[in-house]
């Protein structure tokens, strides 16, 4: 089987979980409309509660729900699929330890369970008997454990019975962590992840010399999954690492503390392996369509925000206008993806010509080589500041993604001073993608964060993004915003 048709267990997750939510549906319908004894455990459950006192509902209700079904069921599966898609319930091989899937069943159904009354309190509605979905949610937990449960238990079977779906693995290093790995893999046989081949780096050997070994034997073992176990390697190593598996176009998983950045600030989940996160890391080929439909997406999207946000662009450009002398708006190349630069908009936050005394700032910069970043810059006006703060002047950049030169999410387009004081080969590897509006820099700390971990953030999110990651960032960029983290 080619890794491009390899099984993705997610995608029948997906399907069992909608299924689960349909049948959860119609038999609340069952119990609470048509059942004999249906009544008496809603006047149960309301006396209990202090809801009611009679669990008994008009034939409204009833004919109402089943003509309501499709829509209702629609978003029932938008909410709950979309919360399971957070608590990585459809991560498939992103993690080598077993998840507590039930117990994230549970807390999503909860959490969607919240959000329906939440929504019927703020729309003042009391048409929807509460105990309804109370029941739906109850009972989809049940079907949703038991329908994921069971295709666990056929897919267990075929692959240690059938050999279906079965992920050769290769392992770089020989080391107590890589015989954790490897006990991990070989407890958990059902996992589909065969052991093929352990390499380690021998007593002076260049670790180019190791990748050589590590590019012969993955195609030799039809390997789709390799695993570098050596928490020695620099962090040079380990992108030398993700460049070799760019070529085989393999997933990978990386165990170093140089990537910590990754746990403690972006709040990534990873296993840990003695304490040390193994990070993982997805084929290319796997984000490739996603990235055509994202770029399509963003642009829409962008129209519908300028639109909405017309009133604040007019306002926040009469503020500039009366309170400094120059334009309204800075236009100011950066660096987009391969290398090739753009014009960037955004709303002006300095004084007139504030590029001219950069030079004289230089030593006062507090984010290191590669970036320029300082509290107190004094050539920021007091609106300015306050723009800055809420991230207002970045508003314009939506245009910058109607043109295609941005999309919304990705890493930051950086100005030519500081595209050219990268210090290591590797942070180039951040303009492999479209530069976004917001990305896991912007919301992990942003100006707190030195350059060398917004590199780090950048080639994570480039070989993982996809559309979870990409709305929690898009929903962690209006916290930031409100709260104003790490901005100045």
């Amino acid at each position: 089987m080619s890794f491009s048709r390899a099984y993705r267990p997610g995608r029948l997750l997906f399907v069992t979980d909608v299924l689960s939510i349909i049948a959860a549906y119609y038999t609340t319908l069952f119990i609470r409309f048509i059942s004999p004894w249906g009544d008496q455990l809603f006047t149960w459950i309301n006396r209990t509660l202090g809801v009611r006192e009679t669990g008994a509902v008009d034939a409204l209700f009833r004919e109402f729900y089943v003509e309501s079904a499709p829509r209702i069921i629609v978003q029932l599966i938008l909410v709950l699929c979309t919360l399971y898609a957070f608590w990585n319930l459809y991560a498939a091989r992103r993690f080598l330890r077993r998840r507590p899937v039930l117990w994230s069943i549970i807390v999503c159904n909860v959490i969607a369970l919240a959000i329906f009354y939440a929504y019927f309190y703020l729309q003042r509605n009391q048409f929807h008997p509460r105990s309804i979905f109370a029941c739906i949610l109850l009972v989809n937990t049940v079907y949703a454990g038991a329908l994921r449960a069971l295709h666990d238990r056929i897919l267990r079977h075929l692959r240690t019975s059938r050999g279906f779906d079965r992920w050769p693995v290769v392992i770089v290093g020989q080391n107590r962590d890589a015989d954790r790995i490897l006990d991990i893999i070989e407890d958990s046989p059902d996992r589909g992840l065969i052991p093929s081949e352990q390499l380690a780096q021998a007593e002076g050997e260049p670790f180019e010399a190791l990748l050589d070994r590590v590019r012969h034997a993955v195609p030799g073992h039809g390997a789709r999954l390799a695993i570098l176990a050596d928490a020695r390697c620099t962090i040079g190593q380990i992108m030398e690492f993700l460049e070799m598996a760019d070529e085989l176009d393999i997933a990978v998983m990386i165990l170093s503390r140089e990537l910590d950045v990754l746990l403690t600030r972006a709040r990534i989940e990873s296993d840990l392996i003695h304490g040390i996160p193994l990070v993982h890391f997805a084929a290319p080929s796997t984000a490739a369509g996603y990235v055509r439909i994202k770029r399509a997406a963003s642009a829409g999207l962008a129209v519908l925000a300028v639109l909405i946000l017309a009133p604040v662009f007019l306002a926040v450009a009469l503020l500039i206008r009366v309170t400094s002398r120059g334009p309204i708006l800075f236009v100011q190349e950066r660096i987009g993806v391969n290398h090739k630069p753009f014009a960037m908009y955004k709303f002006r936050t300095m004084i007139h010509r504030a590029d001219e005394k950069l030079a004289e700032l230089e030593k006062f910069n507090q984010s290191g080589a590669g970036l320029f970043k300082m509290r107190n810059d004094p050539r920021v006006t007091w609106i300015g500041q306050f723009l800055r703060r809420y991230s207002l002047d970045e508003l314009p950049q939506l245009f910058n993604v109607v043109r295609g030169n941005m999309t919304l999410v990705g890493p930051r387009p950086l100005p030519r001073r500081d595209f050219e004081n990268y210090y290591e080969d590797w942070h180039y590897g951040r303009h492999h993608g479209l530069p976004g509006l917001t990305c896991l820099w912007q919301v992990s700390g942003r100006s707190e964060l030195d350059f060398h971990s917004m590199c780090i953030l950048d080639v994570y999110y480039l070989r993982n993004q996809n559309w979870v990651m990409d709305l929690l960032i898009l929903m962690r960029t209006v916290q930031a915003v409100l709260f104003a983290k790490g901005a100045y």
